[in-house]
């Protein structure tokens, strides 16, 4: 796209969610990022709290997807990360990203991974209602955004949302975790450190660890990753591992795991997760616990399954363990560089 006034640009990309969404008639939202509004209420001159950028930049709008990120799946993912091979990085000053709060976290894991190396900041933005409510922090999102990127914040994957308190963080994308249920709020390691000011947002961040871009190894992700949470009454014995290239299975509270020997030091049921591990052992497939330490060692329930040959990832979110691994299997056929891969540090991925 040429730029015959020079103002630096932005890529908008838009993928749907409550930030692109629309109400009919019933009150009932949908997406539609071809009515989104957003530029136009960024550039208004006539408001009262205009930009210092406002009518200052030149924005280019590309909608790879058009969904409610609750719809989002791992072929919807290929079809983002593939119009994101499209981009001529370097002729934009940032990129934005317009994103659902729903699976928000996940996507955010994903670019910190597949874009680590692009030589802008990226941006994602999303809203808890939609642009036309009085209430939105959408427009706040997206201009703090577009200043964090005109004011020079270190390329790297951001999420820039604000909290009910109204604090507008830049949370770093390798860091964010989902919004609770009954929240509007997101949270991640480095927050308090990350506080863009809400007038011109100003932050220096960190930059990418690496200059070899992911994304151009990566053909297709597949959805061969299996991620359980772990509850009371969990039934390994029902689960299908067809297709199944590794499993990423959540600890409790203390890091812990149900290994439920009660009936004998060597026998067990199929609520025992060292059923599953048997299970997956016969097919060469990694069972993952996220997060897990060194120090779960301590627990003999969480020992049990590590001896048993489980394999324990720490110092990242629940998303990245899961969308690590998804990436790892898209990479690598051999179940040791998967692991290698799962265990390595990536994109200032949180570290205790």
């Amino acid at each position: 796209m040429s730029n015959s006034d020079n103002k630096p640009q932005i890529l908008v990309v838009l993928t749907g969610g409550t930030i692109c969404s629309s109400t009919n008639e019933e009150g009932h939202r949908y997406s539609n990022a071809n009515d989104v509004k957003i530029i136009d209420h960024f550039n208004d001159l006539k408001k009262e709290d205009c930009s210092p950028f406002c009518d200052q930049v030149r924005f280019e709008r590309r909608i790879p997807l058009d969904i409610l990120s609750e719809n989002m799946t791992v072929f919807r993912w290929n079809e983002l990360l593939d119009d994101f091979k499209k981009v001529e990085w370097k002729q934009y000053k940032g990129v934005i990203i317009l994103h659902g709060t729903d699976t928000l976290a996940y996507t955010s894991s994903l670019l910190s991974i597949a874009l680590a190396g692009v030589p802008v900041p990226v941006c994602l933005v999303s809203s808890q209602l939609p642009l036309d409510h009085k209430d939105t922090n959408g427009h706040a999102n997206f201009r703090a955004s577009v200043e964090l990127i005109m004011n020079g914040i270190a390329p790297n994957v951001y999420a820039v949302y604000r909290n009910s308190n109204g604090v507008i963080y830049a949370h770093y994308g390798a860091e964010l975790m989902q919004c609770a249920n009954y929240s509007d709020d997101f949270f991640s390691k480095s927050m308090d450190t990350m506080v863009a000011d809400s007038k011109n947002a100003q932050l220096v961040g960190k930059p990418f660890e690496t200059d070899a871009l992911l994304l151009d190894k990566l053909q297709s992700l597949s959805p061969t990753v299996l991620r359980l949470v772990p509850y009371v009454g969990l039934d390994y014995g029902s689960l299908r591992l067809d297709d199944v290239r590794a499993v990423v299975h959540g600890t409790y509270h203390s890091q812990s795991v149900c290994v439920e020997r009660s009936k004998g030091a060597g026998d067990y049921g199929n609520c025992s997760i060292l059923k599953l591990i048997d299970r997956c052992n016969q097919r060469n497939i990694p069972v993952i616990l996220a997060p897990c330490s060194p120090e779960a060692f301590k627990y003999e329930s969480t020992g049990d399954a590590l001896n048993h040959g489980a394999m324990y990832v720490y110092g990242m979110t629940n998303e990245m363990a899961y969308v690590k691994t998804l990436i790892g299997c898209a990479l690598y056929s051999d179940r040791k560089d998967l692991e290698a891969f799962v265990g390595s540090r990536i994109n200032h991925e949180i570290l205790y």
